[in-house]
């Protein structure tokens, strides 16, 4: 038994030098966003308080080749608060924004479950920071409603 107890104690340091290889292989992908009654300026959503704003549109593009991917659903969340799901394609959503809405900067989030051919379920989560404003004049010219960004992911599994 002693034997075996200090083959023991001599292999604990050879864990030490054994590395965790992360396995996931996770798409990578983009979201195309449209949005109506937002504006994206510098990277910033811009809205008008007390005028809902809506996302009309997310569509997902594989940068793997051909293969397809996409989302099953998309759920809303408002300064960390869930809002509200969308589980049909287009996957619109409008968010309410009343005249009790603070102006200021908010955290507009969306998580989808994301799936593509040959590669692991993930979570794919896209946060976008929205400055709501008392009225259009207060909205910086050249944004833009359409737009294309970049996901981050996380594996779906749980270990």
């Amino acid at each position: 038994m002693k034997k075996f107890l200090s083959l023991f104690l001599l292999a604990i340091p050879m864990l030490a030098f054994v590395s965790c290889h992360d396995d996931n292989d996770l798409p990578d992908v983009d979201f195309n966003f449209t949005f109506e009654n937002a504006t994206r300026v510098d990277g910033k959503l811009y809205a008008v308080q007390g005028q809902p704003f809506k996302v009309a549109s997310i569509e997902v593009k594989n940068k793997d080749g051909n293969k397809p991917a996409m989302i099953t659903a998309a759920n809303y969340y408002w300064d960390y608060y869930y809002i509200g799901s969308s589980i049909q394609p287009p996957f619109a959503f409008e968010v309410q924004l009343s005249e009790e809405t603070p102006l200021g900067e908010h955290l507009l989030e969306v998580q989808a479950p994301l799936f593509a051919e040959d590669k692991e379920a993930a979570t794919a989560v896209v946060s976008f920071k929205v400055q709501v404003v008392a009225s259009a004049d207060d909205i910086p010219q050249a944004g833009e409603s359409s737009f294309t960004v970049k996901p981050s992911t996380s594996s779906s599994a749980t270990d």
